[in-house]
């Protein structure tokens, strides 16, 4: 099966840290590269977060989830909403819009997985001061 898309995650530790004016000590969040481009690089996703609960159940069934979030916790804030997610045999898809922009992304069923697992081993064993944010999410209305 020819999958269109990759993925994978790197975790970044900030001791200190301003972004969009907010200041964030001693926490690790996660960048997203699919097909090798930083996410978060893209204005669509600027001021945003990976939501890891999310992100990990999402790698379980079918559903959708809030993968996104703005950098406060509060989805709406950034107008993010909820990625719907397909399973299939031997690939996940991801399907949202954004902002007028559709996105729909392919990935190897097994390479999601195993993503997802490898990034959840390295919050892990990072190290115990840092958190992993956001903390809390506010969900879409």
């Amino acid at each position: 099966m020819n999958f269109k898309n990759t993925i994978r995650f790197k975790l970044v530790e900030v001791n200190k840290k301003k972004i969009d004016g907010i200041n964030f000590f001693n926490i690790v969040y996660i960048l997203a590269f699919v097909d090798e481009v930083n996410l978060f690089t893209l204005d669509l996703f600027d001021s945003s977060f990976i939501y890891f609960k999310e992100l990990k159940k999402s790698i379980l069934k079918s559903g959708e989830y809030l993968i996104f979030t703005s950098i406060t916790g509060v989805a709406d804030e950034c107008g993010w909403d909820y990625i719907k997610i397909t399973h299939r045999k031997k690939l996940i898809h991801w399907g949202f819009e954004r902002e007028g922009v559709k996105f729909s992304y392919f990935f190897n069923k097994k390479e999601y997985v195993k993503g997802v697992l490898e990034l959840e081993k390295k919050i892990k064993n990072s190290k115990s001061i840092f958190k992993l944010e956001p903390l809390y999410v506010i969900y879409p209305e």
